[in-house]
């Protein structure tokens, strides 16, 4: 089952192919949800590899981004992401979770947490910083 809003990313490779469900989506608020057997590259103690970590952070908080544009704005570059790995993530089902902490008029803060849907043991906990493009009406 996916959340409204959800599909305007079906289409999205990278969801697709490591069977990312985006499962809760609203204003300033992502959650998303990666099954374990997906994915084949795996760090320490067989873990989710840390790579794939921040990528899974990133792409949660463009998804979160996209919640709270105005008409005229796009999510833009990833201007800096830091990710504190905290515990492996080895459970069946890892959940990320992105909230915005602030949106200016160029930038917005946000951070993510992913964590084993088993337990709850927090994995990582990540701050992401994106850049919002204006775009011109004739740009599209």
């Amino acid at each position: 089952m996916s959340a409204p809003g959800a599909a305007d990313w079906s289409s999205n490779r990278f969801l697709r192919d490591f069977g990312i469900r985006v499962e809760e989506l609203r204003e300033g608020y992502a959650r998303l949800a990666i099954p374990r057997d997906r994915v084949r590259l795996r760090g320490a103690r067989d873990s989710i590899n840390g790579g794939l970590v921040a990528a899974l952070g990133n792409t949660a908080m463009q998804l979160c981004l996209s919640t709270v544009l105005s008409p005229g704005e796009r999510a833009g570059r990833t201007h800096e992401l830091t990710v504190a790995y905290l515990t492996s993530a080895i459970g069946d089902v890892t959940s990320i979770e992105a909230r915005i902490l602030r949106k200016g008029g160029r930038v917005v803060v946000g951070e993510v947490e992913l964590r084993d849907t088993s337990d709850n043991a927090l994995n990582s906990k990540l701050r992401v910083t994106c850049e919002i493009e204006r775009v011109r009406p004739d740009a599209g």
